[in-house]
């Protein structure tokens, strides 16, 4: 099924910095997103394949973080960020 999107939808799109607008189903209170169909088909294999779950990549992303640097000590600081930031901000 393909809709025409509204005046409403058109200037809302029109008014953001992303091409991405969310809908609220006005009877359920569920979130949409509008998303444009060029993003979608970059993404749609992972949203439609029941299959894929995101802890599955945790190993890989673990190995990544430590070949980057992120175990060593000096890193830890970032493990509370925000409590570290808040110390040295004014």
């Amino acid at each position: 099924m393909t809709l025409t999107l509204t005046d409403e939808q058109q200037k809302a799109l029109a008014g953001q910095s992303t091409s991405v607008l969310r809908l609220i189903h006005p009877q359920t209170n569920e979130a949409y997103v509008l998303v444009r169909a060029d993003q979608y088909e970059r993404v749609k294999e992972l949203l439609e394949d029941e299959n894929n779950d995101l802890r599955d990549t945790y190993p890989a992303q673990i190995e990544s973080a430590m070949r980057a640097g992120w175990g060593d000590p000096e890193m830890d600081a970032y493990n509370d960020y925000d409590a570290n930031r808040e110390k040295s901000c004014p």
